[in-house]
């Protein structure tokens, strides 16, 4: 008799990084979003402490910032979510082919013959 399914690790291997992926993609414009302003913040503060950045007053009164680095934006971050997405995919493409051997070939292999 078969083992259920839900027996199986690979099934187990396939399902979470599944669900990590179409979580990862569905909400993939907000840790966009929300890791170019981590990023900024993390740049803002390195800035600050090198003194890099000075502040330059004009003749007026008007005081700008000298020194400023390139900042981080949404679609251009330092740490990008695509490789991660890559990981998720082919972790849960590989469990599945996994899943698919142990059920169909090792299934068909353990059965006797003449036992259908």
């Amino acid at each position: 008799m078969a083992q259920p399914l839900t027996d199986s690790p690979w099934l187990w291997f396939t399902l979470f990084p599944a669900v990590g992926l179409a979580m990862l993609l569905a909400t993939g414009g907000k840790f966009g979003q929300r890791q170019a302003n981590i990023e900024r913040q993390g740049q803002a503060r390195a800035a600050v402490a090198e003194g890099s950045v000075e502040i330059a007053e004009d003749g007026t009164g008007r005081k700008t910032p000298t020194g400023v680095p390139k900042y981080s934006h949404p679609g251009d971050t330092q740490v990008k979510l695509g490789p991660l997405v890559i990981t998720l995919g082919v972790l849960s493409l590989v469990s599945l082919g996994m899943l698919i051997r142990e059920r169909v070939i090792v299934n068909r292999s353990e059965d006797p013959p003449g036992a259908e």
